[in-house]
């Protein structure tokens, strides 16, 4: 009798204004459950933007991925996941409940990046004075760690690495 194949927990990786969500439409993930920030965010404060809910909004999204992956189904991880540190949770998230691992690269050209992320609202939200426009300082701090990061990717135990190109 044949096994079911393990869950997959992939990562999108790239900075905002990358197209990371648009580029789920691309990606082979029907029946996967999809985990973001943006969303969490938005569901325990005031709006996506909100800063200060990311410590609330990783541990509902943690808790939901666990779930997902402990009842074999594959979990879509839809951040910026800039920072080895980030990326580590995950892997160790993934290999805790049995899953495989992907790493989907996001990572358009710094000025596309930086042009996206100009068309996104600048209004801050009224009640925590964040904008979905995250500064250009940001954008370009995270382009560049997350390039750095690109080659150094399959070392950090992903079982894939994919790149999409999004320019």
């Amino acid at each position: 009798m044949a096994h079911p194949a393990p869950p997959e927990l992939v990562a999108l990786i790239g900075p905002p204004g990358a197209g990371k969500t648009t580029a789920l439409a691309r990606l082979d993930v029907r029946d996967a459950v999809v985990v973001g920030l943006d969303r969490a965010r938005a569901e325990v404060s005031c709006c996506a933007a909100d800063q200060s809910a990311t410590h609330a909004a990783l541990r509902r999204s943690l808790a939901t991925a666990r779930a997902a992956l402990a009842a074999g189904t594959s979990v879509v991880w839809d951040a910026t996941n800039a920072r080895r540190r980030e990326r580590r949770r995950l892997l160790d998230l993934a290999r805790e409940q049995g899953a495989r691992t992907r790493a989907v690269v996001v990572l358009p050209d710094l000025g596309t990046a930086l042009a996206r992320n100009a068309a996104r609202d600048p209004s801050p939200c009224p009640a925590c004075g964040h904008a979905e426009r995250v500064p250009d300082d940001v954008v370009r701090r995270m382009h560049a760690t997350i390039s750095r990061a690109v080659p150094d990717l399959p070392a950090e135990g992903w079982d894939r690495v994919d790149h999409l190109d999004r320019t």
